[in-house]
């Protein structure tokens, strides 16, 4: 659906269909993160990525130690798919926020906020402010680093895809992604 349509929605199926892509997409990072996984052990077989760990955090903390311990990486390159791992980490826990707690619309101002669902310290906010236009950032970011960790597992593995490994990468709406390199 094309984000002018989207927006004449009511609110709460904007809300709906925005979670959807958010969760569509996390799934699709995870998968890229699963094969950066793989070809930093050396695996080139198709399943490898299906013996990663369960857990996004276990599989970037996994892959910052294969990265770094990695024999036959560039310094370029290392640092590359380090930044690729750690930003799939961040936007990981992002996504946390728009899945494990509520969104819903202000009882004030009805803007969007994100309510915890669960009692937090007592100095930290009980509500995150938040709009579609975040939710739509965080899906084209989801959608960059599913491209970018491919690039990154890719060029591990053959030297391919150093544009999308080693440079800038920006994610559109419709699940493409440009690469600046």
């Amino acid at each position: 659906m094309e984000l002018d349509q989207l927006r004449t929605l009511p609110t709460p199926d904007q809300q709906v269909f925005l979670l959807g892509r958010i969760a569509m997409e996390t799934t699709s990072m995870d998968a890229a993160l699963r094969l950066v996984h793989a070809a930093l052990r050396g695996q080139h077989n198709i399943d490898a990525f299906l013996d990663a760990p369960d857990y996004v955090s276990t599989t970037v903390k996994q892959c910052i130690t294969l990265a770094q311990d990695h024999e036959t990486l560039t310094p370029q390159a290392r640092e590359a798919v380090l930044a690729a791992v750690d930003a799939a980490g961040k936007a990981y826990t992002r996504r946390n926020r728009f899945t494990h707690d509520l969104l819903r619309s202000d009882l004030l101002d009805r803007s969007w906020e994100l309510a915890r669902l669960t009692r937090q310290p007592e100095d930290s906010a009980d509500f995150e402010p938040t709009s579609f236009q975040d939710m739509v950032d965080l899906v084209t970011s989801l959608v960059a680093l599913k491209f970018r960790l491919r690039g990154c597992a890719l060029f591990v593995l053959n030297g391919s895809w150093a544009g999308m490994a080693l440079g800038e990468v920006e994610g559109h709406w419709d699940g493409s992604a440009t690469s600046s390199r």
